[in-house]
């Protein structure tokens, strides 16, 4: 099972359909395709990122001469950084689009993540409502009919 956290919007009507489930921990797609996962995300900084150190190894390997396959390992280092840190990046780039940190989920996918948490708190909604409520009856008198 994966751990992941939920991010809702503020202060909305709508903030069960707009929630956002970021799995934490290392993430395949981010270090085998930075460029990709970014764009999919709309994580323009981790895109520069990836394009500067893209530059960094690039220029490094040419003044340095450097072996291919040891420019491939510089590479590899810092898109195992990516792979790492893409669950933080996403988590900021929620916070700052006005997302706050409503729970944790645990789940093997995604989808059931989703599930398990709604139901967690469609439970303890029902169980924090009264069972029934008692309604005054106009017909009904403590009085004794003469």
């Amino acid at each position: 099972m994966f751990l992941y956290s939920v991010y809702q919007p503020a202060g909305t009507l709508d903030a069960a359909e707009r929630a956002v489930f970021v799995r934490q921990g290392f993430d395949r797609l981010a270090f085998l395709l930075t460029p990709v996962w970014a764009l999919r995300h709309r994580l323009w900084r981790m895109l520069g990122l990836w394009a500067l150190w893209t530059v960094i190894v690039g220029v490094l390997a040419s003044t340095l001469r450097l072996d291919a396959a040891v420019a491939a390992l510089v590479y590899s280092l810092g898109a195992l950084a990516f792979g790492y840190e893409a669950d933080r990046a996403r988590e900021d780039a929620l916070s700052r689009r006005g997302m706050l940190l409503q729970g944790l989920s645990l789940g093997e996918t995604s989808r059931d993540a989703e599930r398990i948490y709604f139901d967690r708190i469609n439970a303890k909604m029902t169980q924090d409502a009264p069972m029934f409520t008692a309604t005054p009856n106009p017909s009904f008198s403590q009085e004794p009919r003469s």
